[in-house]
């Protein structure tokens, strides 16, 4: 009950700040933005180039009160926050932490694709022409603008995975959607944190961690704890970051701000691109001049079929199973995104990490 109240007093004070902006100055249109993911990550850097370029381009008339961090609402509470106007704007992953409200907008899954740019196109292009998944947002009172796809993820562990079956026996650190491509190869996931998780591979108490973007592992130093480092099959892009507007807010902006905003925001998925590649370049590097020396599994076209072959009807049916408590045409959302992503796929100019690491080190 504390913590209900605790949050509460939280929406009610953003909520306050909210009104008394608006009421004061909406010649200044003053909006209240929240995110809870690290200021370093590239979902967060690209909000802060949106708003800086909103504020830039409408000569000061539209501004940003900016809470980064989970300053102001932790993870859970920004879709609710944003819904209820408390903030204006807002970076979150609701399929994630709200998703009995957001169950559609858990479509990009694994072993779908690798490639992170041909997913934010084919995410926009959903939204878009997709009555479900709109309705999702818009019935919680919320605009979406973008989707940003996390860097690709594989398994580190101390044994090679090259099939599925690989996986048979095997305790791996998995949550999610990913979690389901486990139990299908065999193996055993074990849900935990990122940080117990390196712990617990380095202890050989698991043995493999999964959920695993490839700068954060890179990062974190995963490379110097295990022995192979596999994309499992392209296992690939399973997750987004998705920044929204409170519909209300939006509503309340003149036609030219509405213009610049929606002419910024048009802007995000180019930007995107550039800073996940050179996000991957520079992880990539450093795995080089850490030294560390595990073997890289890249799947071939023909394995990675294989492996499609095995998780694609699974995840269809997981996704079938999670949207039918808001729609019975989930079958018919999944195959339209898979649908858009094969669209985009040739275009697309992502190359993941542990494909970007084996053409650095290779010198190429």
């Amino acid at each position: 009950m504390k913590t209900l109240k605790l949050r509460d007093i939280v929406y009610a004070g953003a909520a306050f700040a909210s009104v008394t902006l608006a009421g004061t100055a909406w010649a200044e249109t003053k909006l209240v933005y929240a995110g809870y993911i690290s200021e370093r990550s590239i979902a967060t850097t690209l909000d802060t180039w949106f708003m800086d370029q909103v504020e830039e381009r409408s000569g000061g008339d539209i501004t940003f009160e900016r809470y980064y961090g989970g300053a102001l609402m932790k993870a859970p509470d920004i879709y609710p926050g944003l819904s209820q106007g408390a903030v204006d704007f807002a970076t979150g992953t609701p399929q994630a932490y709200n998703p009995k409200v957001y169950p559609l907008s858990n479509v990009v899954l694994p072993w779908i694709t690798e490639k992170a740019d041909a997913v934010v196109y084919a995410f926009r292009d959903l939204y878009e022409g997709n009555a479900d998944l709109q309705k999702e947002f818009s019935s919680q009172g919320v605009k979406m603008m973008w989707a940003l796809p996390f860097p690709d993820g594989g398994i580190w562990g101390n044994f090679p995975v090259r099939k599925p079956s690989d996986m048979d026996g095997k305790r791996i650190r998995a949550v999610a959607a990913i979690a389901w491509g486990v139990e299908k190869g065999g193996g055993s996931p074990v849900p935990m944190s990122f940080a117990d998780a390196v712990e617990a591979v380095n202890r050989n108490a698991l043995d493999a961690m999964a959920n695993a973007p490839f700068d954060s592992a890179v990062n974190n130093g995963v490379p110097k704890v295990v022995a192979y480092a596999s994309d499992a099959g392209r296992l690939g892009i399973n997750s987004v970051s998705i920044a929204s507007f409170n519909a209300a807010s939006f509503d309340r902006l003149s036609d030219d701000q509405k213009a610049i905003v929606n002419a910024v925001a048009s802007e995000v998925p180019a930007r995107y691109v550039e800073l996940i590649n050179d996000a991957m370049a520079k992880a990539a590097q450093r795995f080089i001049d850490e030294g560390a020396t595990p073997e890289v599994i890249l799947a071939t076209d023909e394995e990675a079929a294989e492996w499609q072959a095995v998780m694609g009807p699974l995840m269809r049916e997981k996704y079938i199973e999670t949207a039918a408590s808001v729609t019975g045409n989930g079958g018919a959302l999944y195959d339209q995104f898979v649908e858009l992503v094969r669209k985009y796929e040739p275009e697309a100019v992502y190359t993941p990490g542990l494909a970007t690491y084996v053409k650095m080190k290779e010198g190429k």
